[in-house]
């Protein structure tokens, strides 16, 4: 780092002019000595010089070395303030590293969160997007097929019976019944009904296409993979007249519908509007659960 290289370089550059004041006081205290001995030694008596010149050696150039000493002392105490305060420095310089780091981090984990938050919308904007095309993919076909359904309801208008098929149909089909179940007194209700609908003249006229789309029509909205399937099946319901709820009601018992079509009927709740009373027999109803004739709010 910058400036704890420059800080490195003055304390050496202080330390060595340190050193090198002291050398020079070692120097001077030698110079001094060897002056003494010089000056000392010359005319006078040798015990007087030689006493002289410890007193001289030991005044002066003791003096100078102590005081060369101390200057050592103080520059070795000055470098090892000059450590402490590189160390402290450094210290504080990791303190620094670590909160910077400890930001980092932070600012990272936020940033993966803000992207796994912009990954999950964008996830859920593309699941909405593939649920709107599901539902307009069913829709456009459910429409189809509910336009089919009008279409041959139209058809049978066309023909001999006129717009009141369905009500003229059902009137012959209790008579049919009636008369089924007075030739037949060892059959049961359920086995009268199947041979009522499979001796039917107008069976095939009129009410074979008409079914088969209608059962084709509510397995295709109970498969499918919309939610709101009970609010498709009651527009299925809403575009039948009584009558034709009448005769769905027993059509579904007959061997002739696909076997599912009486439990879906069930399990929607088909005949909540259906007036009990216009039955051929109200005991029919058993034939059913009594979920199927719960009213639904959806």
């Amino acid at each position: 780092m910058p400036d704890e290289q420059n800080l490195n370089s003055l304390i050496q550059d202080g330390n060595k002019k340190f050193e090198r004041n002291a050398n020079l006081l070692i120097f001077l205290g030698v110079l001094v000595m060897l002056l003494g001995a010089v000056v000392f030694f010359l005319p006078h008596s040798f015990h007087q010089k030689i006493g002289s010149f410890s007193e001289f050696f030991g005044g002066i150039v003791g003096s100078v070395w102590t005081l060369a000493g101390v200057v050592l002392f103080y520059a070795a105490l000055k470098a090892q303030h000059h450590q402490a305060e590189i160390q402290r420095q450094q210290l504080e310089m990791q303190q620094s590293e670590l909160r910077l780091q400890r930001t980092e981090l932070k600012l990272q984990r936020q940033e993966t969160q803000l992207q796994r938050h912009e990954f999950e919308r964008q996830t859920e904007q593309l699941v909405n997007q593939n649920q709107t095309l599901a539902i307009q993919k069913f829709e456009n076909t459910y429409f189809h097929m509910l336009k089919l359904h009008n279409d041959i309801v139209s058809s049978n208008e066309t023909l001999d019976l006129g717009k009141k098929w369905a009500r003229s149909l059902y009137v012959r089909f209790i008579g049919k019944y009636q008369r089924v179940s007075e030739r037949n007194s060892t059959l049961d209700k359920l086995e009268c009904i199947n041979l009522t609908y499979e001796q039917f003249p107008k069976r095939v006229e009129y009410l074979e296409k008409y079914f088969n789309n209608l059962t084709y029509l509510i397995i295709f909205i109970n498969n499918s993979s919309i939610e709101q399937k009970q609010f498709y099946i009651n527009i299925v319901r809403a575009q039948l007249t009584v009558h034709e709820q009448l005769f769905l009601f027993y059509f579904a018992l007959t061997k002739y519908s696909q076997g599912e079509l009486k439990s879906l009927l069930e399990d929607y709740h088909f005949f909540g509007e259906l007036p009990s009373d216009e039955l051929i027999d109200s005991e029919h109803k058993v034939y059913y659960e009594k979920k199927c004739f719960e009213k639904t709010n959806i």
